[in-house]
């Protein structure tokens, strides 16, 4: 099929009705942005129904006189082939592959040259994040970053609007892909651009970036920026956080800037624009002492991709993703149970650090499968329904159990130092009030230690609790003081009134903290934020946990 076939087919397909409708959707009048473009009232999967008939044989010689035709379907065509043969050379099998490399440089210089003809806003949307931005994070002959950042700053610097939205949009892409320097970069340039239609554009690429990457990086360029964005490009930035957010941010005023920046922006900033297979130079330079923005960073920046993975197999896993997504980069940066080999050090393999994601996307795969093993053994062990008739005379005795347990929790309150012993009482708190807890890093914030040093205190003391459950489960007795020998046995004495004792020596771990005032403000002002509680009812409410239910969670909080 050629060009002209190919035009001659979609001029019969015209509908009068849908055209008119079509020009004043696009704003083709007089003085307005779509001025004179020219419809066919073809919808657009008529033309995608074209473009899938046209198939990979289509030659690109042919493509400039789709691209050059008057009719907007027509063009619209033309770009969607090129998104096709684009698309077929980028999957991951070529994405280092020679001739594909080639493919794609001749398929960005084509679309490079005839980018005035996506002459409205559905012709860029639909074509520039897969092929220009896609081209953005793939090896190229053309050049290195610093020469794709000098073609985007050409778009960016057009007088024409089309190219101007492309410079933006593209980011779409690199922000699924996890880079949100791209659309750092050209929202900041194109911050005060006069059309609304680049207001709508940019506020939409930060929202992808907020979506894709990091919300919390998103408010970080709110913070700086908020109060000199316009309205329009505000509104559709925040339009995935909360009610009660939207309305903070969008009662700025031009002029006030917002002051009471996140904790981590001033840790994340200095890698906000780094790609992130960049971060394996850091990782391997650095090891264990490298700057733990970075790992709050690629926790955010990869949990779309994480997610598809999760999603996989949630339904062999106890755990909601963000509790897992914690877990496994501070497995990460911790390795498992204290081993000295961190599983950041198999980078060392890898000969091209742009396998980076990959690896880590097959890791976390892994992990998935190994956490899903676990649970499930952890399921048919404490579920008599699915033990053999002859296995159920080893099962453990109730007295067994609730002795554990309370020598568990004593030795907790025993050996680990206050802050350590708040978390592991909160923790059991949370979870078994069911409550959503303080945020992390706000607690993290009171308690006078970083984001990340937190979360490592939390995987320790998991790894530590998971081998002190071993011990006991075979029969060992932990050691214990005299007055903590006390406690175990208070425990496994009323154990059915378990969580007013636990509340009991959480106070008590408040005020042993250097740092309680921070504590008790920061659940007050939760308690006035929500008029909801921390994760703790009164004292003087008496809470029935049974066994059981006590048990499950406690195991699934010491899975590793």
């Amino acid at each position: 099929m050629t060009a002209q076939e190919i035009i001659n087919y979609m001029e019969s397909l015209q509908n009068e009705k849908q055209r008119q409708i079509l020009m004043g959707f696009f704003k083709t009048g007089p003085g307005e942005y779509g001025e004179g473009d020219e419809f066919l009232g073809l919808k657009v999967p008529q033309t995608r129904e074209v473009v899938k008939s046209v198939g990979q044989g289509f030659p690109l010689t042919e493509i400039p006189a789709l691209l050059m035709n008057r009719w907007h379907e027509v063009r619209l065509c033309g770009f969607l082939i090129l998104v096709a043969k684009f698309e077929k050379q980028a999957t991951k099998r070529l994405q280092h592959n020679a001739d594909a490399i080639t493919k794609r440089d001749e398929i960005v210089q084509l679309y490079l040259q005839y980018a005035e003809q996506a002459n409205n806003w559905d012709l860029v949307d639909l074509s520039v994040h897969k092929i220009l931005g896609h081209w953005l994070l793939l090896p190229s002959n053309l050049g290195d970053r610093e020469y794709k950042i000098t073609v985007l700053d050409e778009l960016a610097a057009s007088p024409c609007l089309w190219k101007q939205r492309m410079s933006i949009v593209c980011s779409w892409k690199t922000s699924q892909m996890g880079d949100p320097s791209w659309c750092l970069r050209y929202a900041e340039i194109h911050l005060h651009h006069p059309h609304d239609l680049m207001h709508k554009a940019v506020g939409w690429m930060l929202r992808e970036l907020g979506k894709r990457v990091s919300m919390n990086l998103l408010r970080d360029f709110l913070y700086q920026h908020a109060h000199e964005m316009p309205r329009t490009m505000l509104r559709y930035a925040i339009e995935k956080m909360s009610e009660t957010e939207r309305k903070e941010w969008m009662s700025i005023d031009g002029g006030q800037k917002k002051e009471n920046v996140s904790c981590s922006r001033a840790k994340m900033n200095p890698f906000a624009g780094t790609p992130t297979p960049d971060f394996v130079d850091i990782i391997l330079r650095e090891g264990d002492k490298s700057d733990e923005a970075m790992y709050y960073l690629l926790h955010q920046r990869l949990t779309h991709q994480l997610r598809e993975r999760y999603e996989v197999c949630q339904q062999q896993l106890n755990d909601a993703f963000e509790d897992v997504l914690e877990d496994f980069f501070l497995y990460l940066r911790e390795g498992e149970n204290g081993i000295n080999r961190l599983p950041y050090q198999s980078l060392r393999r890898i000969k091209k650090k742009d396998s980076f994601e990959t690896w880590l996307l097959s890791t976390f795969r892994n992990y998935l499968n190994n956490r899903a093993t676990a649970e499930e053994k952890l399921f048919h062990s404490s579920n008599p329904s699915n033990i053999p008739d002859e296995a159920k005379e080893a099962m453990l005795s109730d007295e067994q159990i609730l002795t554990s347990a309370s020598q568990l929790i004593a030795y907790a309150h025993q050996v680990f130092y206050p802050r350590g012993r708040f978390i592991f009482l909160r923790s059991l708190l949370t979870m078994l009030n069911k409550q959503k807890a303080l945020p992390n890093e706000k607690v993290a914030q009171a308690l006078g230690m970083t984001d990340i040093s937190y979360r490592v205190t939390v995987h320790r003391m998991k790894c530590n609790l998971s081998r002190f459950r071993q011990r006991l489960l075979l029969g060992e007795r932990l050691r214990l003081d005299e007055e903590h020998q006390q406690i175990a046995h208070q425990i496994y004495d009323e154990f059915s009134h378990l969580y007013p004792i636990l509340l009991t020596y959480y106070t008590q771990t408040i005020d042993t903290l250097k740092c309680a005032d921070a504590i008790k403000r920061l659940r007050q002002e939760y308690y006035e934020a929500t008029g909801l509680l921390a994760h703790e009812p009164e004292a003087s409410c008496a809470v029935v946990v049974s066994i059981s239910f006590f048990w499950e969670r406690l195991n699934r909080m010491l899975i590793v």
